[in-house]
């Protein structure tokens, strides 16, 4: 049985930037109805200084025309920065604070969120694939002009 989806393969944004300065490159791969992710926050506006790493993985199902559903699997952190370290400790992130520059750990038990539902909505438009999700409802439209929602076949 052929288990691929229109969705097959690895994607990625452009560098973007949010609010509060940071930047981000967001990369999710899609395999059979395996979802891995991989979420690289920069300390500078250009995605040249590595802040922390994120790293999931996921299952999903498509839904109907236009949907897929993520169950969340699991999320390990790395802090990449001295900055992060100092941040994930006095947030007690992943419910410790023994936290070392570039060393792995496995978040996904603190985090709590395994199983839970996650609600995309996408189109896909040649080598670009538009995404927008909510963890409580499914969402009805995309916003395009929004570069975190903006990702180009690899």
């Amino acid at each position: 049985k052929d288990t691929t989806t229109p969705l097959e393969g690895t994607w990625k944004t452009a560098c973007y930037t949010n609010s509060d300065n940071y930047s981000f490159y967001f990369t999710p791969t899609f395999a059979g109805n395996v979802l891995t992710i991989t979420d690289e926050k920069h300390s500078d506006t250009s995605c040249a200084t590595d802040f922390r790493l994120l790293e999931e993985a996921h299952t999903f199902s498509m839904g109907d025309a236009g949907k897929f559903t993520i169950a969340l699997g699991t999320t390990k952190r790395t802090p990449q920065s001295s900055a992060a370290v100092t941040a994930y400790k006095s947030a007690n992130k992943c419910s410790t604070n023994d936290w070392v520059l570039n060393t792995v750990k496995d978040c996904t038990e603190a985090e709590d969120s395994q199983g839970d539902s996650v609600y995309c909505l996408y189109e896909l438009s040649g080598t670009t694939l538009y995404v927008a999700c909510n963890n409580s409802a499914q969402p009805t439209s995309i916003d395009k002009t929004d570069a975190s929602n903006v990702f180009t076949k690899q």
